[in-house]
C-alpha cells in the first residue's frame, strides 16, 4: 500500500475513533451528569426569569442541571429541581422541594407549616427567597386540601411565585380540577421522576450565577400559636 494512502487511512481511523469517544462522552454527560434546560413561565420568579425588573412569562433564562446529584444523595428542602410530576407527563417542571418523605405539609394563613416525621413538631417554614408579592401569601387551591402527607420516596413541590405557580397544591394541573382532591397522591413527585438539580444559570450572561440552596432559619412559631 502506498505510504501516503496508508497515512491518510490511519489518520482517518484515528479521527473516527476520537470523534466516537467524544460522542460517547457527550452522550454520557448529557444523560447522567449535566444537561441544559430552558425555563419557561413565571412560576419561579423572582428566583428565575426575573429579567429587567419583571417576571418573564415566556422563555427566559437558561440553566444547567446536575443529573448526577441524586444518584448518590437525597433531595433536601430548598433544592430547585427539574422533574416530571407523573410518568405519563410529556413536559418537565421546575419547582422547589418543600416537603420531604414522611413530613406533613399544612398551608394556613398564607404560610407553610411542616410537621417533622421524627419529633412530630410543627413549625412555620421561613422562606426569605419569596418576593414581597408572595411572602406570606401561599394559599391552598382547595379549602379541603390544605394538608398534605408526603409519602416515603416522594416530595412536595412549590413554585416561588406562589400566586402563579402550578405545583403540588393543584396536583400540577394548570386548571383547578376537582380530580386533584379525588387523587391527592398526584400532589407528590417520586424521586425517580426528578431529572436533576438546578446548578447554574448561564443565560442571559449578565445574570450568570450559581444556584445555591437557601438557609432556613429556625422558627419557633408553631401552627398551634396561630
Amino acid at each position: 500500500m502506498n505510504k501516503k494512502i496508508k497515512n491518510i487511512l490511519l489518520w482517518t481511523i484515528d479521527l473516527g475513533i476520537n470523534l466516537g469517544i467524544i460522542a460517547v462522552l457527550v452522550f454520557v454527560i448529557q444523560k447522567w451528569i449535566i444537561a441544559p434546560f430552558d425555563i419557561s413561565g413565571a412560576s419561579m420568579c423572582n428566583t428565575f426569569n426575573f429579567i429587567k425588573e419583571k417576571c418573564e412569562t415566556g422563555y427566559g433564562e437558561k440553566i444547567i442541571i446536575n443529573e448526577a446529584t441524586y444518584l448518590f444523595n437525597e433531595p433536601v428542602r430548598g433544592d430547585v429541581v427539574v422533574f416530571k410530576p407523573h410518568p405519563d407527563e410529556d413536559k418537565y417542571f421546575i419547582k422547589r422541594v418543600i416537603g420531604l418523605p414522611g413530613e406533613t405539609i399544612q398551608i394556613k394563613n398564607g404560610e407553610v407549616y411542616i410537621t417533622d416525621k421524627e419529633n412530630k413538631k410543627t413549625l412555620k417554614l421561613n422562606e426569605d427567597y419569596l418576593n414581597e408579592n408572595n411572602k406570606g401569601k401561599t394559599t391552598a387551591y382547595f379549602s379541603d386540601l390544605a394538608t398534605f402527607k408526603v409519602p416515603e420516596g416522594s416530595y412536595f413541590m412549590l413554585g416561588d411565585n406562589r400566586r402563579e405557580s402550578t405545583d403540588s397544591r393543584s396536583c400540577f394541573m394548570q386548571s383547578i380540577n376537582e380530580s386533584c382532591k379525588d387523587s391527592p397522591e398526584k400532589a407528590f413527585v417520586k424521586k425517580e421522576l426528578i431529572r436533576g438539580k438546578a446548578f447554574v444559570a448561564w443565560w442571559p450572561l449578565q445574570n450568570m450565577r450559581l444556584i445555591n440552596n437557601p438557609i432556613y432559619q429556625a422558627n419557633s412559631e408553631s401552627l398551634e400559636e396561630k
